[in-house]
């Protein structure tokens, strides 16, 4: 931890902090809603030094690298893109490169997730309008133009170069056909394996309950455990599928596919979507792209893929990702789409053959407002706006949500006049999500009013039913 007090001399390997680099961590404090005290908890950086750091009127200019190592960690991204080495690229070369990207739309979307969230309860029309002047304000500034980077993806040279561009990842986890075995591989030749895992990242370890404590963990048991965890924690890491792959960074602004995405595919493969004859496919809400991926992959007739998401993270990881995974499927095209609510799809040519959508399903309870403000899967506003225009979206609509947001899901059905059937196994899994751990009022409203199933004589303490149904 560094030395607090007036007595403590910059140490290591010092660097300037330009004044663009003081905006920088200020906006990126600001967007991650911390107070001073507050990233210097999370650091352990002293307050004096980051308000140094911060000042533009500060008479000291450079601080210890291992410093700005701290804040960069603190907020998940890489030292680089906190000094913003990154925007050498855009001098250095137009061609399209995915850190100099990364780095600029995580700044937008941390922008764009406190103002859409904080304003959930108003007009849908009036949030549309202000995320899209948002969005639109911030793409100027940057002088970034998405129409620009998707024409220049169609080149084959520049795509190329794009793919080859791309960081090494610092960990690769191989996910079994059937989710029995999960291996977690990095350099030299280190593996470590999970057999019959229930999460992705299966891991009980922060679990808020003295109990859980008196079960092994099947990742920090392991020697290499603590290794794994630094680097899927932190970096890029590949996940491969039956032959998939899919490139994901730890962010508040991208999940990974997690066990519901898994378990989705089983209920659709299920239900016959990968034998049929369909054409198009829909990803709402699409993250990494991995439903809609796997889907034009695993069905041979489809020939155009649409990856639509709110955020500009998930549109750049699940534009590389179908790049990554089209070597067999140059016959396909590939659209992607930013749109808030599915009114944002009007502009797409419709109604596609199937959609497909995995929405968030943490419901906003009154009295915890906050929720919607520090999670990407709070909310159901997603989930009933796709029952409730469904003929306008696709023939046909996989859909899959949790218990605990059941109640939305019925009284969106009832306004819409249908029933949802469903397809595959119910699937009970664990809930864990680790922003929820210190608010144990909204939790014990979800065990009392949405069914959010305690158990004490378990690994996970929390667990949830996962259901996918599809909208005919």
């Amino acid at each position: 931890m560094e030395t607090k007090g007036k007595n403590r001399k910059v140490a290591g390997r010092g660097m300037t902090v330009t004044l663009e680099m003081k905006k920088r961590i200020r906006s990126l404090r600001h967007s991650a809603n911390l107070s001073i005290d507050s990233l210097a908890d999370k650091s352990e950086v002293s307050e004096r030094t980051l308000k140094k750091i911060e000042s533009p009127k500060s008479h000291q200019k450079r601080f210890d690298e291992d410093v700005l190592m701290k804040i960069a960690k603190a907020f998940n991204i890489s030292f680089d893109e906190l000094s913003g080495k990154q925007r050498q690229y855009k001098q250095e070369d137009k061609s399209v490169h995915f850190e100099f990207l990364a780095e600029q739309f995580r700044e937008i979307d941390r922008m764009l997730l406190p103002l859409i969230r904080d304003h959930r309860h108003a007009d849908q029309r009036l949030i549309e309008h202000a995320y899209r002047g948002l969005l639109s304000q911030c793409l100027q500034e940057r002088e970034i133009d998405l129409e620009q980077i998707n024409q220049g993806l169609r080149d084959p040279v520049k795509r190329n170069a794009f793919i080859e561009g791309l960081p090494g990842p610092g960990l690769t986890v191989d996910v079994s056909e059937d989710f029995d075995e999960i291996s977690y591989k990095y350099p030299p030749n280190e593996m470590l394996t999970v057999k019959s895992p229930q999460l992705l990242w299966d891991c009980h370890c922060d679990t808020p309950s003295t109990k859980q404590n008196d079960f092994e963990c099947p990742i920090h048991s392991q020697s290499s455990g603590e290794e794994v965890d630094r680097r899927f924690s932190n970096g890029y890491v590949l996940i491969r599928h039956q032959g998939i792959e899919f490139y994901w960074r730890s962010s508040q602004e991208l999940w990974p596919p997690s066990v519901d995405s898994f378990y989705m595919m089983e209920a659709m493969k299920t239900d016959g979507l990968f034998t049929k004859k369909y054409n198009s496919v829909l990803d709402i809400g699409s993250g990494t792209g991995f439903l809609g991926i796997m889907t034009a992959c695993c069905n041979p007739y489809i020939t155009e893929i649409t990856l639509s998401d709110w955020l500009l993270t998930p549109y750049l990881y699940g534009t590389t990702n179908w790049f990554l995974n089209r070597n067999n499927r140059e016959h396909v095209r590939l659209k992607t789409n930013t749109a808030l609510f599915t009114k944002g799809l009007d502009s797409l040519a419709k109604p596609y053959d199937i959609a497909i959508c995995n929405p968030p399903y943490l419901p906003l309870l009154d009295g915890f407002d906050e929720i919607g403000l520090e999670s990407t899967v709070a909310g159901t506003d997603l989930l009933t706006d796709i029952i409730l225009r469904n003929k306008d979206l696709a023939d046909r609509i996989y859909l899959q949500f949790s218990s605990l947001s059941e109640p939305e899901a019925q009284i969106a059905q009832e306004k819409a006049g249908l029933k949802l059937r469903p397809v595959g196994e119910e699937k009970l899994v664990p809930f864990r999500m680790r922003i929820l751990w210190e608010k144990a009022d909204y939790l014990e409203m979800l065990i009392k009013e949405r069914g959010l199933v305690e158990k004490n004589n378990s690994r996970h303490r929390f667990w949830h039913r996962l259901q996918t149904y599809v909208i005919e």
